[in-house]
Parts: C-alpha cells; structure tokens; sequence
C-alpha cells in the first residue's frame, strides 16, 4: 500500500508528534508499505527531499519560523501554516492509498480535495478549548472517512463534540529498546522532555523544594531544552536548589533509556497534553508517574486509566504528598505499568490500523 503521512513537523525537528509519525512510518515499511512524508522544511540544514529505502520525505515549504509566530494568539506562524497547507492541497489523490493527516495545523486537513478526504485518516492527539477550536474539532473529523485518538478520553470528547465514530491509537513504543530496573537500585525524580511554558516546570520546582523540607533526599533531574530554559534556571536559583537539580538538557536514546530505568517517579506538571510519549516510555520502564489535574493535561487521564500513579491537584503541598504516596505504593505502581506495556507496542497498534477500512464507501464523500 502506498500511504502518506502529512504532518506539519518531522525530524530533525524533536518533539512527541515528530516521533510518533516516525515510529509508526518504520512499522509501516517493515509491514511492507511504501511511506511519503510531506512536511514543513523548518530546521536549516535538513534536505529537502530525501529518501531512505521505502521512505521518501519531503519538507515544503521552507518555514524557518514556522514554530516562531509574531502573534501571541497562534502557536504557528499563520502564514507558514496556510503555505504548508496549500502545498498539501496539491498532493495528486490518485498517487497514494491511504492519508494520514496529523491533527496539526488543521488547516491542511481544511484544504484537502474531496478525493483525499475520501482516503483520509485524522490523528487526533489533543482537545484544545476554545469558540475557533471547537467548531473545527466538531466539523473537520466529518471530512475524513476515519478519525484516530491518540487516547480514550479524547475519544470520548471528540466522538460526542463531532458525532462522528474514533478509533484509539495510543502513543507507542518498541518494547525491546526499554528496560526495567528494581526499586533498590532507583532514586530521583524525573522531568523529561521540551522545557516549554506549558510544561509548566515552576510547579514542578517548587513542589520539588517543598517535598525536600518533607525529608525527601533524592535529586531532580530535568532533561531537555527549550524557551523557558533561563526562566527556569532562574527559579532554581531563587529557590535555592541548585545543588540538588541536575539540569541535563539533550539526551541521547540510550542516556533517556538509562534515566527511564534509574529514576523513582517521572512527574509531568503540564496545563495541557494528549497522550505524552514519554508516559508510555514511563510504562515501559516500569517507571510511576505523577500529574496534576489541569482540564487540559490528558496525561492525568492515562495515569488513571492504566493506574500507573497519582494524579493531584495542582499546587506545591499536594503534588509533593502526591509524590511521597507513589513512592510508597512504589510497586503496585510499578507492576501495574509494566503489565500493560504491552498493548503499546507499536507492531500491535500498527497492525490493528491497518486492519480497518482504507477508504470510505462509494457515495458518501463528504
């Protein structure tokens, strides 16, 4: 089958969305397909076309500052998104069998002709709130003849926003590239990914603080870079903590497996996510997992629903005792996220995608 994925990032670009499209790229080739992917140029250096076996990337348009908007409103520059857009809209119907449109920017997924929209899949990996995304999140899922969640609660709220039927598609992983270590030999708390606004890392720093005036003696490490590194920086000085964080910037996927492995609790203090990647890296390490109950954070869903840790409110006091009950549940914890890695397996997820139906039946074309 020949598929093409268009997804507004991909690497070099890092982020969860980059991953997920690459991963699920290289299980479909190694179930035998050929794979374009059509995405922004946006990191200088990276080719423009290349081609990789039965992969062909293309990124076009080049948009340096696609991810740069002069408005506050928008995450992306409007008008790399409606440039990114219109080069989907010129990609021939006829040259492949199956879409798979990231949710992101939506605006590609507007523009689609109808004979894409016929072959089309949405993934679906947030709810944003809002007027402008609510009435995108109720219409553009009625454009294509299939639509994916990347969780369960999301399914739920875009089936009832839209009306329209979702499968579930959870961020997966290769099981083989992880490995599990005991509690004996595992300390520190883990922060692990872009150190970005949302991510919201002051919670995270000051509950650290508090849950260490609670008798707490391991460290924190936060891995990753981003632009809210130097406010970041600056918090743990104020705070006075800075011989007790580790701030490790980029890792390597060998230094975040061994992290995964060493660490006691991975914490993620997000306003917003869908289903974070690293929490199924998390599952497959055997590593618990603290959140915080934002209306936005789909984490807390997925820390619920595989009972893999706590979810708390969001303040200092409460994430701390958050903290210190998953370390001493520690294993019930542990267990519970190394039994139900296995229904994240990439291979498994894969395969069940392309079991479904690849196009929507003669006459309902939308």
């Amino acid at each position: 089958m020949r598929i093409a994925i268009l997804t507004e990032l991909y690497p070099p670009s890092v982020g969860g969305q980059e991953i997920r499209f690459a991963e699920i790229a290289e299980v479909l080739i190694r179930h035998g397909h050929s794979v374009d992917i059509f995405c922004n140029h946006n990191i200088p250096g990276s080719e423009p076309e290349e081609i990789v076996g039965s992969l062909s990337i293309h990124r076009s348009p080049t948009t340096y500052s696609y991810q740069n908007s002069a408005i506050n409103w928008f995450r992306r520059d409007p008008l790399s998104v409606l440039r990114y857009a219109i080069r989907c809209r010129h990609i021939p119907p006829e040259a492949f069998d199956l879409f798979i449109f990231n949710q992101w920017p939506l605006a590609h997924i507007l523009l689609a002709s109808r004979k894409v929209r016929a072959k089309a899949v949405i993934d679906w990996c947030e709810f944003r709130n809002g007027l402008l995304f609510a009435i995108l999140q109720k219409y553009l899922p009625r454009l294509a003849f299939r639509n994916i969640a990347n969780s369960l609660p999301l399914k739920h709220k875009m089936e009832q926003l839209s009306g329209c039927a979702f499968e579930c598609l959870p961020s997966g992983i290769h099981l083989e590239r992880y490995r599990s270590a005991p509690a004996a030999s595992r300390s520190g708390l883990l922060f692990l990914g872009r150190v970005t606004e949302h991510k919201n890392l002051p919670l995270m720093l000051s509950s650290y603080e508090c849950l260490l005036g609670k008798g707490y003696t391991g460290r924190l490490r936060i891995t990753g870079n981003g632009p809210a590194m130097s406010h970041v920086r600056e918090i743990i000085t104020s705070l006075g903590i800075e011989d007790k964080v580790d701030m490790l910037g980029f890792v390597t996927e060998e230094q975040k497996v061994e992290l995964l492995s060493s660490s006691e609790v991975l914490v993620l203090t997000s306003w917003r996510e869908g289903f974070p990647r690293v929490i199924a890296e998390a599952m497959a390490s055997g590593l618990p997992v603290v959140t915080v109950d934002f209306p936005g954070n789909g984490a807390k869903d997925i820390v619920r629903q595989y009972r893999v840790g706590v979810v708390t409110q969001p303040s200092s006091d409460r994430l701390s005792d958050g903290i210190l009950r998953t370390l001493n549940n520690w294993k019930e914890y542990s267990e519970a996220a190394l039994s139900a890695r296995k229904t994240l397996d990439w291979e498994v997820l894969v395969g069940q995608l392309l079991r479904l139906p690849t196009s929507r039946p003669t006459g309902t074309i939308q």
